[in-house]
Parts: structure tokens; sequence; C-alpha cells
């Protein structure tokens, strides 16, 4: 600590588009000083990275990944704040020298703060492979910007990138950003009205040019707004009439042509030859050989996620079952320790017990972000959508979905028309979250054989998309008339994945599970067992004398005495038995039988009524709670599903499978789709209508194979 004080500190903003290898190049760096949390007021991922070189003290803020400083997104949004509001030294422009021109128009964006910066022109090893270079001086001569050439996934030009870093904070070169005379000329306007705010009077004009509705918000509230605000319309309607064009488009061309005068002087390309991106996507989004393909893809992905997440489960389930037992010893039968013992640890430990499960759905979609097969998927998928109401781009917030709703909700935002958005939130409940997936692998598990059970999980998935597509498609002819968007969106290049990166991404996603298993499902589960386990005084009065009775005569015959073994067998059915009557008499059952009339017709008894209202809270709480409804007999999750077997018929576990598919998501899903949406009529609408779906498909379903 002492040796830090006695440092230069150096807050570096590390900047860039998405793909263009910001992880690779922060994990490459991070060793153990990597820290890991989210930006105030939000849930998207904050990674710092803390070293020291020479006598400065580094601190990079690895900033999400954006395209332009007009936020669409949640994560655009938190870069943009920080940029704006936040202290650093300097910003680090992470760049993929695979597509310079598209990069470089953020790169001016970022200059036009006028703050210090260093390009870093990333995955460099791909462009001199084909024979191409990039002149960094050029940058340094006529922008003003120091730039370095560097491979994240191979480790080459960091040092003399951390050199030019330190350069530029004792230098503090101003970026020179210079666009055309027209453009300038309205700038310069502006500038003497712009001084005495926050940002830099330069930024803020061409911001105030560009629309930024953040920028003129701050600007209005000055006394000079009455003077600035003619003077904006007068350059505006200059621009416009000199050059044809509104401001906000003039400044994005003039960025594209810099871009590509700039590329056009400072970089020599390869040899063009067909890469292997464009000969692997001549197979994969194939007119005809796309769509099974994917199809296939993610039929392998369902498949593994049940057949090699289900080996561990016994182990795990057998493991919390002891733990259990062994509390209770400890703490004795009071109702703290029951509580904990019997209540707590079991419903939690059989949440846990999928967490392989959970694991293996998210690596399978890490791995298709981080391949950038998901671009492609969202491309084949732009067809078959279309059919629906919906178009493209909705296909990553609906396979988010598959993760989880939240996230899924929020990436929404990227569609920017407003029906496409609200239609595609609509559905995204229908594509089942990860915390659905204990419940599916506890069902299908206890009632089809392993032959089926990955194939009976694949089409759940699907079922539930195809049924979101089915009510897209209705919500876009009778509400929401109209054609979809057309489609755009780039493909990336096919990257191999960092093995550190996957990990530490599935590290963190477990933390995060294991926290909420320990936390709010522990709690849960503790309310459901005090509710499902009192009143109890009048049974346990009940069978008292009997228990009493039938211990002391087990105490006085020799433990492996034939009849003490049969008496011990009798003193276990009977506490079964009482056990059953208290929870029979529960007020958890009381409140389970006033639903039972109305989720009678499909099949459910009070039990499956009340696992489904606790879902609500959060879908894995559907299996802590059937875990202290189903008390099993022996250990482990094979118990649990032996048990769930005899109480239920097979017509009711496919009802509660359909129902699990397509009711309401949890309540932090539905707080963000009540966030997100602001008309009252959507958010009754989409807190009602799930509940219908789920009823009556549930209905039909049973009513036919029962």
């Amino acid at each position: 600590m002492e040796q830090k004080r006695n440092l230069k500190r150096i807050k570096v903003a590390l900047v860039g588009q998405p793909n263009v290898g910001k992880s690779h190049l922060i994990n490459s760096i991070a060793g153990a000083n990597l820290h890991v949390g989210n930006f105030a007021g939000v849930t998207v991922e904050r990674k710092e990275v803390e070293f020291i070189r020479d006598k400065y003290f580094f601190q990079l803020v690895d900033l999400p990944g954006v395209y332009s400083f007009h936020p669409y997104t949640p994560e655009e949004i938190v870069t943009k704040h920080f940029l704006l509001t936040e202290e650093y030294d300097l910003i680090l422009n992470v760049v993929d020298s695979n597509q310079l021109e598209k990069n470089l128009i953020l790169t001016w964006q970022l200059a036009d703060l006028g703050k210090p910066m260093v390009i870093g022109f990333n995955m460099f090893d791909e462009v001199r492979k084909k024979g191409g270079d990039i002149d960094t001086d050029f940058f340094k001569t006529h922008l003003n910007i120091f730039a370095q050439k560097i491979s994240a996934k191979e480790g080459f030009g960091l040092e003399e990138l951390f050199e030019k870093m330190i350069k530029t904070f004792e230098d503090k070169p101003i970026p020179k950003v210079v666009y055309s005379e027209p453009v300038e000329e309205a700038i310069g306007e502006l500038i003497p009205l712009t001084a005495g705010f926050k940002w830099a009077p330069r930024f803020t004009a061409i911001r105030l040019l560009e629309e930024d509705q953040q920028i003129y918000d701050e600007v209005r509230k000055s006394s000079t707004f009455i003077r600035l605000f003619p003077k904006l319309q007068q350059v505006q309607q200059f621009l416009e009439g000199e050059l044809g064009e509104e401001s906000k488009t003039l400044l994005f061309e003039e960025r594209l042509a810099l871009a590509k005068g700039v590329v056009t002087q400072s970089v020599k390309k390869g040899n063009k030859q067909e890469s292997f991106t464009e000969k692997i996507d001549k197979i994969l989004i194939h007119p005809v050989l796309g769509l099974p393909i994917f199809l296939g893809i993610m039929w392998l992905l369902f498949t593994t996620t049940f057949s090699l997440g289900s080996l561990p489960v016994e182990y795990i389930g057998t493991f919390f079952d002891l733990i259990g037992e062994k509390v209770v010893e400890w703490m004795g039968n009071s109702p703290i320790g029951e509580g904990i013992g019997k209540g707590v640890i079991p419903a939690v430990g059989a949440v846990v017990t999928f967490l392989p499960n959970i694991l293996l759905l998210f690596l399978g979609l890490n791995l298709m972000e981080q391949t950038g097969y998901m671009a492609r998927a969202a491309y084949v998928m732009d067809g078959v959508l279309k059919r629906f109401g919906l178009q493209g781009r909705s296909f990553i917030p609906l396979v988010s979905g598959f993760g989880c709703s939240v996230p899924a909700y929020l990436s929404a935002r990227t569609l920017k028309n407003p029906k496409d958005r609200l239609i595609t939130m609509l559905i995204i409940g229908f594509m089942s979250c990860g915390a659905r997936l204990p419940v599916y692998v506890l069902i299908v598990s206890a009632f089809f054989p392993p032959t089926l059970q990955g194939n009976v999980m694949f089409g759940i998935y699907i079922g539930g998309a195809l049924i979101g597509l089915v009510v897209a498609k209705i919500l876009r002819s009778f509400f929401f008339k109209g054609e979809p968007e057309p489609f755009v969106m780039e493909l990336p290049k096919y990257r191999f994945p960092k093995l550190k990166s996957i990990l530490f991404d599935l590290w963190i996603k477990t933390k995060l599970y294991l926290k909420k298993a320990g936390l709010f499902i522990g709690i849960a589960s503790l309310v459901i067992w005090v509710l499902s386990s009192y009143p109890r005084e009048r049974i346990v009065e009940k069978y008292r004398p009997l228990l009493q009775e039938l211990q002391t005569q087990t105490l006085q015959l020799p433990s492996k005495n034939l009849q003490s073994n049969s008496l011990q067998s009798q003193l276990e059915q009977i506490e079964r038995e009482m056990e059953r009557e208290i929870l029979e008499n529960s007020y958890l059952a009381r409140l389970g039988k006033l639903m039972e009339p109305l989720l009678q017709p499909v099949g459910f008894s009070w039990k499956e009524s009340i696992a489904l209202l606790a879902g609500l809270s959060a879908k894995e709480v559907v299996v802590s709670t059937m875990t202290l409804l189903y008390r099993t007999n022996g250990t482990g999750d094979r118990s649990l599903q032996e048990e769930i077997r005899k109480a239920i018929s097979f017509p009711t576990a496919i009802s509660l499978i359909i129902f699990i598919m397509f009711y309401s998501p949890c309540l932090a899903a539905m707080a963000t789709f009540w966030s997100e949406i602001s008309q009252w009529k959507w958010r009754l609408f989409y807190t009602i209508y799930p509940n219908l779906v789920a009823y009556l498909i549930a209905v039909v379903v049973y009513r036919l194979i029962e």
C-alpha cells in the first residue's frame, strides 16, 4: 500500500467497439489483479486491472463495447456515462486492425472529447500474416495520437503500448481531428457559447450539432442557452443549406470519409485471398444448410446440457443431505435446527445439484458468442423470424432469454423500431431461462427413460420458442400491423475462444448462482418450510405417546437385534405419518387447497399449485418447494424423483412442464419489463397473458393424454 502512494497513478478508460478483443487484452494483463463487479445502479459487468510499471500505478477500467456515442443498449449507456462524468487520465481505444474504417468512426468521436488518447491496433497478427501493415507514426504526426500495433491473443506489442500510454500521460497531447471547412466553421461559431460546461467546448458544440439529448438537456439549464439556442439553429440551417444534409447525418459522413482517407494513407493491405471466415460462412450461412446446422447445434447443446450435467447430480444431492443430517444432530430437534437442517439445506441442495446443467448451458451460449457464430445464427434465422413478424436482430434478445430474461429484456433496446422491440419483449418469456432448467431436469429425469431425456429437453426449448413465434405472428397481425425493419448486422470474424476468458466467465456465473441459492432461495425455502410445518402442536401431541413408547422399547433392546430393527422401522414409519399429517394441515396446505379447484383441470394438487406460486419469486424455488413438500425417505436427487413419480401421474407431469414453460417469469424479470415499457395497457397484458397461454395449453394437452 505504501508503495502505491509513492507512485504516479494513471487511470485509463479502455474503450472499443464490440468484438475488438478488449476482453482478451484485459485478461492478458490481468494476472491476479483483475477486479470484477457491477457499475453503480446497473447489472452491467465492470472489470478493472491494476498493475505497476516503472514508477507508475496503472488502473485500467474496461468499459462495455459501444458502436457510437448514440447509446441504445445498457452497455452503451454505461460507457457514455463513464466517459462524460467520471475522472480518468487518458483513453485507450482498442481497434480491430482488420476493420479499421468501421472502428475509426468511434475513434473520431472519442477524439472529440479532448482527452489524451492512445490507439491499440489489436489483432495485428492477422494483418501481418496477410502481408499487411499499419503506419502508426501517421496517427501521431497528423492526428496527435500515439498508436501501437498489438495482439492480445499472442501478447506482442503490449510493452510498447504501455510506454506510449506513459508518454501520453506525461505530455497530455490533445487529439487533433479536423472536419471539412463548413463543419469546422459551424463548430467555431458555437465554441464561444459552449465554454463553462463540464466538457470541452469543442466537444459540447459537436454533440449539440449531433442532437445529443443528454448534452442538450444539460446545456438547456444554463443561462447561456438563450443566446446559444438561436445560434445552434442558425448553424444547423447553414449546414443543411450548404451541404444538403442535417448536421447529425453530416458528422457521421464526415467521420466515415475521414476514416477512409486515413486508412488509404496509413494502411498497407495484404494479399487478398479467401479468408477462413469466408470459407466457413459458405457452409454455416448456406441458404439451405444454414437452418438445419443451427438446429443441430442447438440440439447438441441441450442434449449435452442434460446428459453430462446429470452425472454429478446424485453426489451433490447426497452431500447436502449429509450436511443437513449433521446440522440436525448438532443443533438438536429444535425449531431452528430442523428449519435449517430439514428445510433450508435440503432445499438449497436440490437447487445447487443442477448447477452443472446450468453451467453447461451457459458454456454453450458463451462459445456461440465468442466464436462469432451467434451473429451467423441471427442471419440464418432472419428469414424464419420475418415469417412471424420479427426481424433477425430480435434473435439476440430471444437467445439471451435462454440464459436469463432480465438481460434479454435490456438487450431488446438494440431494436430501434418500437413495434419490433415490444413484440420481441412480449415473447422473451417463452424462451426458457436457465432458472427453469432445474425444474425440467427434475421432471424429465423422473418420467422419461435416459435414451429419450436429451431429446425431450430439446423439444421443450424448441417448443417454447415455436409457441413464442406463433404469439408474435398473432401480435403482429392484430396489434402491430406493418412489416418489421430490414435486418442489417455485421458478421464478425470467427475466433477461437480463449480458455481463460471462458473459465473466468463461468466462475462469475457460478458465484452468482451460489449466492442466489445461498441467500435468496435459502430464505424462501425457510419461509416455505415454516409454513409447511406449522401449526403442529396438536398433531405432535396426538403422536407423542406412541412415539415415546416405541423409543423406550427400542432402547431396551440390543441395537442389532431383529426386534429392535423392527421397532426402529415402525418408529420411522409413524414419524413419517406424523409429518404427512402436519403437512396436510399446515398453513401452506390451506393456501394451496384454496388454489386447487382452479388448477384441477390440469391435474395439479395443492402441492403443485404452491410450487408454481412460489416459482414467481424465482423459478429455482419450484424445485426447492417440491423438495420440501415431497419429503423424501432417502438421500440424493433420485429419492426426490421417486417421490414425485409416485405422487403425480404422467399427464400431470407434462402439464407441469408446460406451465413452467409459459407462465409468468420471475419477479425480477417482470419488474425489468415494467421499467422498460411505460404503457400501462402493455404492462397489464404482459402480466396476464402468459398465464392464460400456459393454462389453456396445459388443459388441452392434459385432456389429450389423460
